[in-house]
């Protein structure tokens, strides 16, 4: 029998359902906009021998990320430290890596992450590993723009990506 817990927990932070999922090693995924179908398929894709738990157990061990979410929401935390146990590729990793060094209230561009990649024609490729961000908000591929400085792709719909960046007080 394989020991592997994965907690899965459905909660709102202002009126917005989020569903996180994480193991003893961190945050596997954090969305809004996805249904459990999905998320379920993300864990047995990277995951596939994990134990799922769900209800109170998951709910009670997630409270601190919640907590923690709820406080970034309201303003009086800036960053969402924590551990994270994140399942892709190798690149996508890598940029997931990149986004990590983004500071709160500043934004940067797809280009702007190619080129800290150092390939600035991976353009395409930077918005897919963005595209495919399993733990939204904590690795904060909401503050990715345009390069023109507009709203662009988000997996948790524009409103929420200019809602995260009035949060973090940035006007564009």
């Amino acid at each position: 029998m394989n020991d592997l817990k994965v907690y899965i927990s459905s909660f709102l932070v202002q009126d917005i359902e989020f569903i996180i999922a994480s193991n003893e090693c961190g945050v596997i995924y954090l969305s809004n906009d996805q249904t459990p179908e999905y998320v379920n398929r993300h864990i047995e894709r990277f995951y596939n021998q994990a134990n799922k738990v769900t209800g109170y157990e998951a709910d009670q061990y997630h409270t601190h990320y919640i907590e923690d979410l709820k406080l970034y929401f309201a303003g009086k935390q800036q960053y969402l430290k924590w551990p994270l146990n994140l399942a892709g590729t190798d690149y996508q990793k890598s940029i997931w890596q990149t986004l990590l060094t983004i500071p709160y209230g500043e934004t940067r561009s797809y280009s702007d992450i190619a080129l800290q990649s150092g390939n600035m024609k991976a353009v395409r490729a930077v918005g897919g590993a963005i595209g495919a961000n399993p733990v939204m908000i904590a690795v904060p591929c909401h503050r990715v723009i345009g390069k023109n400085g507009t709203l662009t792709g988000f997996s948790g719909g524009l409103d929420l990506k200019e809602k995260l960046l009035n949060i973090e007080n940035i006007q564009l």
